[in-house]
């Protein structure tokens, strides 16, 4: 019998870097809505990616922040469970950033024992200078891990990106059937799109 590969694969960064996007762009389809607004994403959506021989099962978390208020702190736990069950961690920065925004995660990461992949998005924002200095100032501080420049808007390198999760992918058999998308049901989408369209014609 062929070699099958599954694993959970999580999404973590600072609000607005782009891991909707990513996720999206993985799947083919919108699961994660996406605006201007810091903390969109409120819940962990899982998006499953189905091959003849593989299953990603992909989960994008809210933004990493140091929470104020009770509804940031419940978001946070969402980030802190997704350390806890990946067999790989995509690790989210985009162009210009130095950390995130709560020192916790950050030592997770350094700190982690499962394949961290380090994805420094919207360089199609940066000029060869800045992208060059950036990739210097990742590596120096995060030597342990892989560092993949992209832009998950413009599908630049997302392909290699997925490729190479697919190759760190322990072997196990399907998690969910073939046929599923995400865990969560359609009631749900419809009350995210609803959401998203507030939220896009009522920025604050």
């Amino acid at each position: 019998m062929a070699e099958h590969k599954a694993g959970f694969v999580n999404i973590i960064g600072n609000p607005n870097v782009g891991k909707s996007t990513l996720m999206n762009a993985f799947v083919g389809e919108k699961l994660s809505i996406i605006t201007s607004k810091a903390q969109t994403t409120r819940h962990r959506i899982l998006g499953i990616v189905n091959g003849d021989d593989f299953q990603v099962v992909l989960s994008d978390t809210p933004g990493i922040i140091k929470p104020a208020y009770e509804l940031q702190s419940s978001m946070m736990d969402f980030v802190k469970s997704a350390f806890e069950d990946a067999d790989i961690m995509l690790y989210m920065v985009e162009i210009g950033e130095k950390a995130l925004k709560d020192e916790l995660f950050f030592e997770k990461i350094k700190n982690s024992k499962i394949p961290v992949l380090l994805l420094l998005n919207k360089v199609d924002t940066a000029t060869q200078e800045l992208l060059e200095e950036q990739v210097q100032y990742w590596q120096e501080l995060l030597p342990t891990v892989e560092l993949h420049p992209i832009s998950a808007l413009s599908n630049f390198n997302v392909k290699n990106v997925f490729e190479r999760i697919i190759e760190l992918l322990p072997e196990a058999p399907p998690y969910y059937p073939k046929d599923q998308l995400t865990d969560k049901p359609e009631r749900f989408f419809v009350n995210e799109t609803i959401r998203e369209k507030i939220l896009m014609h009522y920025k604050k």
